[in-house]
Order: C-alpha cells, then sequence, then structure tokens
C-alpha cells in the first residue's frame, strides 16, 4: 500500500490537471532534446513548468543542511527535518504603496505625530531592501517533518545602528512586512 500524505495528494491532483498537447500519433520527445521543428514540439508552458517545480520543492523541502547553519539550527528546535523558504511577493510599487498604507495608517494612529503626517501627505513609504543601510528583510519558512507541512517560523534582520541613528536624528520611523512586503516608513 503506498501512503501519500495531504501535500504529494495535492500535487498529484494539479498535476492530473495538466494535459498533453501532444497528437496520439506524435512522438514525443525526451526533456531537453531539440526539435527541428519548435512549432511543432510539445513543451509545457512557462506557468506549468514554474508550478511542476514549485510542487516537487514543496514535496522534498530543502534539507535544513542546505540553509544557513543559524537557520537550520533554529528550524530543527522546532521540528522540522526539511524546509522550503517563502519567497516574497513581486507587485508593483502602487500595489506595494497602497497595501501598506492601508495598514499603517489604521494601525499606527496612536504613534507620535502620525496622524498629522498623514493628514499633510509626508508619511514616507518605501521598500526597506531600497533603503541603504537600514538592512531590514524578513525570512520566512515553511516547515516539515516527513514531508507532512508542520507550520512555519520566521525572522527578520535590520541594522540597528542605522534606525538608532535615525531616531537619534529626530526621524520618525517605522518598519515592519505585511505578507512578506518588507516596509520602512518615516513621518
Amino acid at each position: 500500500m503506498v501512503s501519500v500524505n495531504a501535500s504529494a495528494a495535492t500535487a498529484l491532483a494539479t498535476l492530473s490537471l495538466i494535459k498533453s498537447r501532444a497528437d496520439v500519433g506524435q512522438v514525443m520527445q525526451p526533456i531537453g532534446t531539440s526539435s527541428i521543428d519548435p512549432k511543432t514540439s510539445t513543451r509545457l508552458s512557462p506557468a506549468v513548468s514554474d508550478a511542476i517545480l514549485k510542487i516537487g520543492q514543496l514535496l522534498r523541502g530543502s534539507q535544513l543542511s542546505a540553509l544557513p547553519a543559524e537557520h537550520a539550527e533554529r528550524l530543527r528546535s522546532l521540528g522540522a527535518d526539511s524546509a522550503t523558504r517563502v519567497q516574497k511577493p513581486v507587485v508593483s510599487d502602487v500595489e506595494f504603496q497602497r497595501t501598506v498604507m492601508s495598514y499603517v495608517k489604521d494601525a499606527w494612529t496612536a504613534l507620535d505625530g502620525f496622524n498629522e503626517a498623514l493628514a499633510s501627505g509626508s508619511v514616507k513609504i518605501q521598500r526597506a531592501s531600497d533603503v541603504k543601510g537600514l538592512g531590514y528583510e524578513t525570512i520566512q519558512y515553511d516547515l516539515y517533518n516527513d514531508g507532512s507541512l508542520i507550520g512555519g517560523a520566521g525572522w527578520d534582520t535590520i541594522n540597528r545602528s542605522f534606525y538608532d541613528a535615525q531616531a537619534a536624528a529626530g526621524v520618525r520611523q517605522g518598519v515592519g512586512s505585511i505578507n512578506g512586503l518588507d516596509y520602512y516608513v518615516t513621518w
């Protein structure tokens, strides 16, 4: 009897939805070989190829030994034997600004001077990676044990000297992450 965990079952169901576009009479070429006529060769779309690669990565995870030692030690202490680093979303600048503003305008109203800066339009939102010297980044992993997803873990890093120097210079600021979008806000 073959045992299939929930991740594998989902992957198999997804793969079964992918239909080959090849005619029954067409000879399939092994992956990686060239075709004389690329218009008639069977190829997966980039989206399908990416999905298959992602499914494989999710099913296997990354061995903890392949991760930085500090990360591996922490994830192992949480019961993981493998992990997959969660990729940061790619969003337009407009969507980034909208997402962060939506959060901070509700959550930061009690911060000194924030409401006034919001009313005057002087709140500045930046991607944390664009702020030279800040060094702010969040890291998130999906954790696996024996191939089954057991949860997630994450942490952040920051150049505390830069942040403290800005505060000492009178800059009101905040950092954070919303669904993997790392931000730096000043007012």
